[in-house]
């Protein structure tokens, strides 16, 4: 038994490591294909304390609680019982084999029991929440598992739960081979051991040696599954989710929510008004995988299949076409398909197969064949995707591994907008109402201060009333919505009295006021948005702007 048992679990290492070794590269050249991005590098020890507070405080997965607290035990599980695996080649050699200096420590050896029990006991718990989920997760928006490779899930939870169980076994062997062992050192496994009196010391030695070898072959069988499946986000994000936290868009820990990213080309900022200054072969947006940054194909490496973005997204689950944990997986599996072929000379792509070359002649965005959500043929991703999404960041907020998705959809928006002029109808007046009127409604500038009509007091205008804002406090920065809106004037007008109940001195740029431009940039056109940034802040200069409310 034990010469088979070190064969055996020798042989599956050497395999299992060759395996791993491999699809760690293929990962990296996926990453590798991604463009150079913006700001990911600075404050580097505000990376670090975010990195370790994210990932061993799991701050982001213990949003949902009982979930959070019992994934957070699999995870410090699966790290410290590593020793227990260095145990168990060990113990193949020798059945009381025990790790040097802390093997027989009294504090490692309650640290061991208590971590496999509770590892135990959170995957068991883990498991009923995937099983509960199984038929719905069938039906569309009735799971956050739907569309999830769920042999996945299973096979990963079934690895941790035998490797749990062997460790039990273990130990209780190993109670049973010493000779008057304390069950001090023993305290949640003396109990097996006690069973096993029955066993001669040589059969307690075989059983030590088939354990070892099958929590060796569990173990090392996962890495070989992983590594045949490099898109396994399920696993991957074990070694993924580090890097992805480290170079997250806010170093500080905040989700990457907020202002859009810059629209960048090979890492630096396109700014419109040097247009002429562009490389022509520039590209404005992403209009294929390998435009979408190494931060991107990282995103996309680590997402879990989770379903937690795709639980709280207001477009999945009102009927809307729209999944972003499906949008990152398609994009997932299309990045690493088309990799070889990016990767690849002119020559050697032609001997390329088939499959290969006709992932890398897929559009990125167009039409789809069956669900919008699970494209079957055509394109990567559905238009009516990509135009679902609001922006409203929930996705992000919700990611456990902090994938960026609204940051992914804005860039893809942008190259339909400026480079197909691909985009819903009805933005064209949002559009024209932008650069012609400086509002999304094509209202008058002129009615810009209705709002502001039989208010028992002078609400200041710049260049009407006053000449700059050096003669006030503050800026009362009113906004479209605020100016046109019907129920957002209300909202404006108290916002007003309370300035003059508070005997705040403020005014307003009145007509002078012209649109943020966000609701341009959020629809993907940069250009409609900077003309309008340019211009606000040359008001901003002209008009001595020192503090503004909003």
């Amino acid at each position: 038994m034990q010469v088979i048992a070190i064969v055996v679990s020798l042989a599956i290492t050497v395999v299992a490591v060759a395996l791993f070794v491999r699809a760690i590269r293929q990962i990296l050249a996926v990453v590798r294909t991604g463009q150079p991005t913006l700001g990911r590098t600075d404050h580097k020890a505000a990376r670090w304390a975010t990195m370790l507070r994210e990932t061993l405080g799991h701050t982001r997965m213990l949003q949902w609680s009982l979930i959070g607290t019992m994934h957070w035990f699999v995870f410090v599980g699966f790290g410290f019982l590593f020793l227990t695996l260095v145990t168990a080649f060990g113990q193949l050699f020798d059945a009381t084999f025990a790790l040097p200096l802390i093997g027989r420590w009294v504090v490692f050896e309650w640290i061991t029991e208590a971590i496999a029990w509770l590892m135990l006991v959170s995957i068991i718990g883990l498991i009923t929440v995937r099983l509960t989920n199984l038929r719905r997760a069938t039906v569309p928006r009735r799971s956050r598992f739907f569309g999830s490779t769920m042999w996945q899930g299973y096979f990963v939870e079934a690895v941790i739960l035998g490797v749990g169980l062997c460790i039990l076994v273990l130990r209780g062997a190993e109670y049973a081979l010493q000779a008057g062992a304390s069950k001090a050192d023993f305290p949640l496994t003396f109990f097996i051991g006690q069973g096993l009196d029955g066993l001669s010391g040589a059969a307690l030695e075989r059983l030590v040696y088939f354990v070892a070898m099958v929590k060796i072959v569990i173990s090392f069988t996962w890495m070989i599954v992983i590594s045949l499946n490099a898109t396994m986000g399920v696993a991957w994000h074990r070694f993924t989710v580090w890097p992805n936290i480290w170079f997250k868009r806010k170093a500080g820990g905040g989700p990457s929510l907020g202002a859009l990213q810059p629209m960048a080309a090979g890492g630096v900022p396109i700014d419109f008004e040097n247009i002429d200054e562009l490389d022509e072969d520039t590209v404005f947006g992403i209009g294929k995988v390998e435009d979408f940054s190494w931060k991107g194909m990282l995103d996309f490496a680590s997402c879990t299949e989770c379903g937690r973005c795709q639980s709280q997204c207001p477009a999945w689950n009102t009927e809307k076409p729209l999944s972003p944990k499906l949008l990152i997986t398609n994009l997932r599996d299309h990045a690493f398909a088309k990799t070889p072929y990016l990767g690849a000379s002119e020559q050697d792509r032609e001997h390329l197969s088939e499959q290969v070359r006709a992932e890398a002649g897929r559009e990125l965005v167009g039409a789809t064949e069956g669900d919008p959500s699970l494209p079957s043929g055509g394109a990567v991703i559905d238009p009516d995707v990509l135009w679902s999404c609001t922006s409203c960041g929930a996705c992000v907020q919700q990611c456990p591994v902090d994938i960026e998705h609204v940051d992914h959809i804005m860039d893809m928006r942008r190259y339909q907008v400026l480079v197909e002029s691909s985009f819903p109808a009805e933005l064209n007046s949002l559009f024209r109402g932008l650069e012609s009127r400086g509002n999304p409604w094509n209202m008058s500038p002129n009615a810009r201060m209705d709002w502001a009509r039989g208010l028992p007091f002078e609400v200041k205008q710049v260049g009407v009333d006053i000449e700059s804002l050096d003669e006030v406090d503050w800026l009362f920065w009113v906004g479209c919505a605020g100016a046109y809106e019907d129920r957002a004037k209300k909202t404006t007008r108290a916002v007003a009295e309370l300035f003059h109940l508070a005997e705040v001195d403020f005014a307003v740029l009145g007509n002078g006021e012209t649109c943020t431009g966000d609701s341009a940039r959020r629809a993907g056109n940069e250009f409609v948005y900077q003309g309008l940034a340019h211009q606000n802040i040359e008001t901003f200069k002209e008009m001595k702007v020192k503090k503004v409310v909003s």
